[in-house]
């Protein structure tokens, strides 16, 4: 979670399954930005992602993990 923007892919999962076309404009960044972020975060268990014709969808693989780095902010800061 090294980059502040990966908490916001993380936020907006939250709410539900999104494509990464809309996660890169809600989170303002490029696609090819955003796609990394989300290799980063598949990388790490924390989200999922399965394919629609050209469009790829992602979503938390267990919504406690935004609460649980909300925790970790909360006691580290």
């Amino acid at each position: 979670m090294a980059d502040p923007k990966r908490l916001c892919v993380l936020e907006q999962l939250a709410a539900g399954e999104r494509s990464v076309s809309d996660l890169s404009r809600d989170v303002g960044c490029q696609v090819p930005n955003m796609s990394q972020h989300l290799g980063v975060l598949r990388t790490a268990g924390l989200v999922a992602s399965r394919r629609e014709g050209n469009t790829v969808f992602y979503r938390l693989v267990d919504n406690r993990v935004l609460d649980a780095y909300r925790l970790l902010q909360m006691v580290a800061g």
